[in-house]
């Protein structure tokens, strides 16, 4: 028997999971893709059995906010990435006197 989970973004179809593959709808935003392939996952693995069903879209929202959470790498201050460099003003002239206008 083929099991087929439609999974629904703000209410609308925006995937379909039968049997092992999941299908994305183009009209899903870019924004949103990575929740709706989630969402997809979370019922595969319910249709695979390697998770206790059944599919609700409250549990699948909430393991892709887990998933997302878990992807996302803690920032620290001293990350190369977070950090920018300071700037450079005055810092040439540090060490120079000025010199008298002469008239």
């Amino acid at each position: 028997m083929k099991t087929i989970q439609i999974i629904n973004l703000h209410g609308k179809p925006a995937a379909i999971a039968v049997n092992g593959a999941a299908v994305i709808a183009q009209h899903v935003p870019a924004a949103a893709l990575a929740l709706v392939q989630a969402k997809a996952l979370y019922a595969l693995e319910i249709q695979a059995r390697e998770r206790p069903g059944p599919y609700t879209d409250t549990d699948a929202e909430n393991y892709a906010r887990r998933a997302a959470a878990a992807a996302t790498p803690p920032s620290s201050p001293s990350s190369p990435s977070t950090t920018r460099p300071r700037p450079r003003t005055m810092a040439r002239h540090r060490g120079r006197r000025r010199q008298p206008l002469q008239p």
